[in-house]
């Protein structure tokens, strides 16, 4: 039998393809209060951020409603590009005395409505080290979490108007909240990746056909070598 020559065009084409494809993502702090200053506590004035490939990293602190908290809200817009999603919103790091924490967002660059009915949400969790969450399931962690699919699911997400993960390109406000006068430090870690192109699949299907052409030209000479 047949088969086509496995050319030094091909061979290279395969190995930068398996470059592209083992590339890890990129990692980023993209804010920190400690280091830039406090979050906006407005929200038709969000924070302003734009999210870039691979993880990107929020860490902040809330603290309270007055007169006994002083920061209770975080308010900061999501940009994502275009040709990305965003794949996940992952709560890294919960550190309070409180057992959790508020955080929910809607689509635009300001957030509309009432930021304590429901239905100004698209999706909406609580999040923490027992946070209680209403679609009955026991006080657990959250921490090492992705919230973004309970955030979708209506019955944890009670009330939001809903939304279908992934994200897609556009601009989120995003709140973080502590309605209890304990200072509550957290991080969210963002994967933000690239919409997949008819490239990337041609890409990968180049390099399963190199590799079974490889496999069948070795058993090809194999089964010479034993007649």
């Amino acid at each position: 039998m047949h088969y086509p020559p496995v050319t030094k065009k091909s061979l290279f084409s395969a190995a930068v393809c398996a470059l592209l494809v083992a590339a890890a993502p990129a990692k980023a702090t993209i804010y920190n209060e400690a280091i830039s200053g406090d979050l906006s506590n407005d929200p038709a004035a969000p924070t302003a951020l734009t999210l870039t490939p691979g993880l990107n990293s929020v860490i902040g602190t809330v603290a309270g409603f007055p007169p006994e908290g002083t920061d209770p809200q975080d308010w900061v817009s999501f940009t994502i590009p275009a040709g990305f999603v965003m794949t996940s919103y992952v709560n890294s790091k919960y550190v309070s005395t409180d057992e959790q924490g508020f955080t929910g967002f809607q689509s635009g660059s300001a957030f509309s409505g009432d930021e304590f009915v429901a239905g100004s949400y698209a999706g909406y969790a609580h999040f923490g080290f027992a946070a209680t969450n209403p679609d009955g399931t026991p006080p657990s962690s959250t921490v090492g979490v992705d919230l973004l699919p309970l955030m979708a699911n209506p019955s944890f997400s009670v009330g939001a108007t809903g939304f279908t993960p992934p994200l897609h390109a556009g601009t989120y406000t995003f709140l973080i909240q502590q309605g209890n006068p304990v200072t509550t430090g957290y991080q969210f870690d963002m994967t933000v990746r690239s919409v997949p192109e008819p490239g990337s699949s041609l890409c990968l299907f180049g390099m399963g056909g190199l590799a079974i052409l490889a496999v069948r030209r070795r058993l090809g000479y194999l089964d010479r070598r034993i007649r």
